[in-house]
């Protein structure tokens, strides 16, 4: 990154709702974002502009946003000090959308156990710990559908940003652009089975009750 670049992470475990973050950054603030994965949102311009997404070398030789904001996705653990937006997800959900993305490469319960790139639900969010980490705004992506009045008065005081807009973008029009890496409304509750809810909770389920995941 350039040294007059203000870099911040926007981080969180896959499936936990970066995208619909990037979006909100993009239509309610006017910022652009880019990704440390190189042809992130699979090449489809209609969501990388929806998302407000610009590749990484590009940005590398362009200013993103006027004061030199750069907001960058990862799902990584954290390398740095930089500031962050850490979102978390009910790790029932996240864990079945990821499932759903590989297209069911493993199964539900090699995604659970962490057997991928990305590890588990649990050692992710412990490897951020976003509620104690120096220069962390710390969302919850249902707090966002549920209370977006006061999400977006968080994002508002962590960027030091006016909000240009308060109509957060629907999750319904982003699926249409794309359907994969965001996908229309399901309910992960009818993807599941016992056998796999029995391993989330043995595996991640401390972390669910302290975050309020019942």
């Amino acid at each position: 990154m350039r040294h007059v670049d203000k870099m911040i992470w926007l981080a969180s475990y896959p499936r936990s709702g970066n995208t619909l973050l990037r979006a909100i950054l993009h239509s309610c603030f006017g910022i652009r974002s880019t990704s440390v994965y190189h042809g992130d949102l699979g090449f489809n311009r209609n969501l990388e502009h929806y998302a407000g997404h610009v590749e990484l070398e590009v940005c590398r030789s362009i200013r993103l946003n006027n004061d030199g904001l750069l907001p960058v996705k990862t799902h990584r653990n954290p390398s740095d000090s930089a500031p962050a937006i850490y979102i978390v997800r009910d790790g029932r959900a996240a864990s079945v959308s990821l499932w759903e993305f590989m297209r069911h490469s493993m199964s539900l319960e090699d995604v659970i156990l962490g057997k991928h790139q990305f590890g588990t639900w649990t050692d992710h969010v412990n490897a951020w710990r976003p509620w104690d980490r120096d220069q962390t705004l710390f969302l919850k992506y249902e707090d966002i559908l549920t209370d977006t009045s006061n999400s977006l008065l968080q994002l508002r005081r962590f960027l030091h940003r006016d909000i240009v807009s308060d109509r957060l973008p629907l999750r319904s029009d982003i699926a249409h652009l794309d359907g994969h890496w965001v996908r229309t409304y399901s309910d992960w509750r009818e993807k599941i089975t016992q056998s796999d809810l029995d391993c989330h909770c043995r595996v991640n389920g401390e972390m669910m009750n302290a975050l309020g995941y019942t």
